[in-house]
């Protein structure tokens, strides 16, 4: 689904240990440790506050493979969502939803299909979540968002590979900043498992999934403070 992309795939980090009991512990931090902010090296500053989703600039979308031959792609309409930013992009923390309904491939029976209970089930399962959990630094604007992408009613976690675009101010002068994020995660990790074989081999619907995100989201003015 959201979420090449929501709305990654989305991979845990496994740290091997050797030693016996008696090996000697060190002081270095585990492969798989949270940034915290001001960690991201030459990143490129980024204004404190919260910025809301700006869902007429913003897109998700998903690929897959069809008859392991050809690329199907759809998206999702309805997107909404918050990017909150502290002390720089290492403290970036994000929340989007999806309305599951919307999703569209351009086909309307293959969208109905997708809506029944063989693949969404958005009658039991409207909305497709996301809430980060943690920023794993890369190069320059670049990072790993961390965090918990909930579909069909299943929770399981996802790295989203995550660029920040950068920042612009609209002519009716609202502060805008953009991200892309991309992803390969398995459907049948969330319960997404309809298929059919193929006489020569194979099925019609590839289980890997690539996610892609555009965002462009808004700052938001911040909350007065209350009277003395």
């Amino acid at each position: 689904m959201i979420l090449r992309t929501l709305l990654a795939g989305l991979l845990a980090v496994t740290l091997a240990a050797c030693g016996g009991d008696d090996a000697v512990a060190t002081d270095a931090p585990p492969a798989d440790d949270v940034s915290t902010a001001g960690t991201l090296v030459d990143a490129p500053a980024i204004a404190a506050g919260t910025y809301a989703i700006d869902a007429s600039h913003s897109r998700a979308e998903f690929r897959v493979r069809h008859l392991g031959i050809s690329t199907v792609s759809g998206t999702f309409s309805d997107l909404s969502g918050t990017v909150t930013v502290g002390d720089g992009l290492g403290s970036l923390a994000a929340t989007a939803v999806i309305d599951a309904s919307t999703i569209s491939t351009e086909n309307d029976d293959r969208d109905d299909h997708l809506r029944s209970a063989d693949f969404f089930d958005v009658a039991q399962y409207p909305e497709i979540t996301f809430t980060s959990t943690g920023v794993r630094p890369g190069d320059g604007g670049t990072f790993t968002l961390l965090g918990d992408l909930t579909m069909h009613g299943v929770t399981r976690p996802i790295e989203l590979e995550t660029e920040y675009v950068g920042a612009a101010t609209s002519p009716q002068g609202v502060e805008k900043v953009a991200f892309t994020a991309e992803a390969e995660i398995n459907r049948a990790d969330w319960g997404l498992t309809w298929n059919a074989p193929l006489e020569a081999g194979g099925v019609v619907v590839s289980d890997e999934v690539t996610l892609r995100l555009d965002i462009e989201a808004d700052r938001q003015a911040e909350a007065a403070a209350p009277d003395a």
